[in-house]
């Protein structure tokens, strides 16, 4: 079988197990058993199969068992465990890094369960920091501190089932004061890692213990990967009622069920970071990069001395030469600060040193202590300690970006150094004295920031670690929260329903944002702006029946007529519905009756039923207003044209021409028509050959075109016979 083979049928498992089909998801893992050799496998499989046999005969022979239920479901529990172990042992043989690491772990540590965890038990317990630096019960050859805590790393991310031990070794950490709180953050990011690669109840509950304790810093983190964990196995969560009930009783918290809609708001956030590095790399920085003779120019960089706190009042002058460039840099940063991923391009190519080839490294909470960041600078350097503190209390970058950007200031010279530091501790100032300000109005901006910062580190580990291909990217999928059960059995409430529906219907994801307001609509009383709202991501989706419908929905509320009435026009006209386009536009101009939009609307629709003289009356008034508009100057010489206004059209037509910049083919064509029509045919010609110029597929293109005009041209006295000669004449000479 191939990976993507073995990949089917276990998830087939679960989809079984879901509708109740407990022999066809036993008959899919004895064909995993199979295919893996597994003959260890093959008496637990007969237990439960027989289990199953004998509860199906007690239930349709006349016993009725009230624990009926209560077995199913642990025999689901049991079948769905026994596809992880046996799907593992395939999925291992063609996952090269994994199969390695777990080969080097056991060459370290053994295999014995309780001397591995006395091993770890020593390491976090019985030595003090500094002395970590020197010896470690643990260490392989010359493991430094953080060689071994990766290791510790890898070891609970590997674990398929926790034993009690585990868990004894696991709640002595959480309670401990010993251990340093980025430890724990390490020992909560392995356990998220491990529920992704094995599930385990427990696993579940030691997240669990480590968010009730709320240590800070620790207990987002833990909340965060619990989320997370949730929705990845939210299917089978059913099947194991006592974690549903830790579930449910830690949900209860108020703060707890808050952070929680955090951790789902940034995770639908981190899902944009594409598209906004995407938008970055193609919106600001060709101009910063087209900026940047200017700027060495104009202040003068090469020859900067003195007094870096200065700034220089040219800036602005700088920005001023490309306004949109500032307009769009300042968007980019209020992103940023509102928690969208910036940076993610930016530091994606800063992830090669050698300090993210340790897999923990990529969890690891910035501090500026850290032994892997000191031993790269020089005791007597005098500028890394600032960058560190600055660092560490920098909440708009995450963990993962700091260390790329200290890794990175340990290359670059000492003058740039000192630039770098005092730019970065003037704009941290006024970041701290902001946040300083906002933390005394909501304590739960630290919690924000935390979460923020760890699921963009999570993001960049899915995506840029460099066995990444090998962990399933949780970032891909998306969320829906209407079939997400523990969603809807905890947390549901519609404000924050509401909220995440105009998150989408803002980022412009109308797919989302109508599953998200129709959910909305199903659990809140009818609304007009819903409805609306539903019939807008419709319509921007390309889908204008359902818009209509939704429409007409919010019609019924009497409320915003004029914006539902246009709404229902346009899709009406999208739809070539064009009787009900001009009822809806000729509706909402009784109530809004010099509106030139809508007039230009109207208008369009009877061009498109040739209802020209109609159109020329709209265009006519339009023009009025704005007698230079060149959307209203083309209908009109179009619609003189083909009513046989020809001299009328020829005036219009020349002054359409003399805008230089303007100009299209259809302009020269249509002008030629006209000047062909006066009998002026050496000015249609050169009108022709102009309208021909610049086009990829000229014959096709500008035939295509005239052959709609003919009527027109015969209409206004062209002789049908003329009609083929002037095409083959236009051929020979242009």
């Amino acid at each position: 079988m191939t990976p993507k083979d073995i990949q089917r049928l276990y998830d087939q498992v679960g989809v079984y197990i879901n509708k109740g089909l407990l022999l066809e998801a036993l008959n899919n893992v004895k064909r995993l058993i199979k295919e893996a050799a597994a003959t260890e496998f093959v008496s637990e499989w007969e237990i439960i199969d027989e289990n199953y046999r004998t509860l199906l005969k007690y239930s349709f022979e006349g016993y009725q068992d009230p624990q009926r239920q209560t077995i199913l479901t642990s025999l689901s529990a049991s079948i769905l465990g026994m596809a992880d172990a046996v799907f593992n042992l395939l999925m291992i043989r063609h996952l090269p890094f994994k199969r390695a690491e777990r080969a080097r772990l056991t060459s370290i540590f053994g295999e014995d369960h309780l001397v591995i965890s006395g091993r770890i038990r020593e390491f976090l317990f019985h030595r003090e920091i500094d002395q970590l630096m020197e010896e470690s019960d643990i260490k392989s050859g010359e493991d430094t501190p953080a060689e071994s805590m990766d290791n510790v790393f890898k070891m609970i991310w590997l674990t398929e089932k926790i034993m009690d031990f585990h868990l004894d070794l696991v709640n002595q950490v959480n309670e401990s004061e010993h251990v340093p709180w980025h430890e724990k953050c390490l020992l909560v990011s392995a356990l998220t890692l491990s529920i992704f690669n094995y599930f385990d109840v427990r696993k579940f509950k030691i997240l669990i213990s480590f968010v009730n304790r709320r240590e800070k810093g620790v207990y987002q983190r833990a909340l965060t990967g619990l989320i997370l964990c949730l929705i990845w196995h939210d299917s089978r969560l059913s099947k194991y009622p006592d974690l549903e009930e830790e579930l449910r009783e830690l949900f209860l918290d108020e703060t707890i069920r808050g952070e929680s809609e955090l951790v789902f708001l940034q995770l639908l956030t981190a899902r944009e970071t594409e598209k906004i590095t995407r938008e970055f790399e193609e919106e600001v920085l060709p101009g910063m990069k087209k900026m940047m003779p200017r700027i060495e120019d104009k202040l003068q960089l090469g020859e900067i001395t003195g007094d870096m706190d200065d700034k220089n009042p040219e800036w602005k002058d700088l920005m001023e030469d490309d306004p949109g460039l500032y307009e769009k840099i300042e968007r980019f940063s209020r992103m940023q600060m509102e928690g969208s991923d910036v940076f993610m391009g930016t530091f994606s190519m800063l992830k090669r040193f050698d300090f993210f080839s340790s897999m923990s490294n990529w969890f690891l909470p910035f501090y500026k202590e850290n032994p892997a960041l000191e031993q790269i600078f020089p005791p007597d350097d005098p500028y890394h300690k600032q960058l560190f503190e600055g660092l560490e209390k920098a909440f708009y970058i995450c963990n993962s970006d700091k260390y790329s950007f200290a890794l990175n200031f340990a290359i670059i010279p000492a003058q740039q150094r000192s630039m770098i530091v005092s730019y970065f501790e003037a704009e941290l100032g006024q970041m701290k004295e902001l946040m300083d300000e906002e933390q005394i109005l909501d304590q739960s901006l630290f919690s924000n920031s935390v979460i923020t910062r760890y699921i963009q580190d999570l993001y960049r580990f899915y995506k840029l670690f460099p066995a990444h291909n090998e962990f399933t990217d949780v970032f891909q999928s998306k969320i829906r929260f209407r079939d997400l059960s523990f969603y809807r059995r905890y947390l549901e409430r519609s404000s924050f329903i509401e909220r995440v529906a105009f998150f989408h219907f803002e980022k412009g994801n109308w797919d989302e944002a109508v599953d998200m307001y129709s959910y909305l609509s199903e659990t809140t009383e009818p609304r007009a702006d819903i409805y609306q709202k539903i019939g807008y991501s419709w319509q921007m989706s390309g889908n204008f029946k359902e818009a209509i419908g939704f429409y007409r929905r919010a019609e019924l509320f009497d409320s915003d007529q004029l914006w539902i009435l246009n709404k229902l026009g346009w899709c009406h006209m999208k739809l070539e519905e064009y009787d009900e386009a001009i009822r809806r536009f000729q509706q909402a101009l009784q109530l809004s009756p010099d509106d030139t939009r809508l007039q230009g609307q109207l208008a369009q629709c009877y061009i498109q039923q040739h209802d020209y003289e109609s159109a020329l009356q709209i265009y006519s008034r339009l023009r009025f207003f704005d007698p230079s508009n060149l959307k209203v100057l083309r209908p009109i010489a179009y619609c003189m044209f083909v009513i046989g206004q020809v001299k009328e059209s020829e005036e219009v037509y020349d002054e359409i021409l003399t805008d230089p910049a303007h100009k299209s083919m259809y302009d020269y064509m249509n002008a030629g028509h006209v000047k062909l029509c006066l009998g002026k045919r050496k000015e249609a010609l050169e009108l022709y050959r102009l309208s021909l110029t610049g086009l990829e597929a000229p014959w096709t293109q500008f035939f295509q075109a005239f052959e709609e005009d003919i009527p027109s041209l015969i209409k206004n006295g062209i002789q049908p016979a003329e009609i083929p000669l002037l095409k083959d004449y236009l051929m020979y000479h242009f």
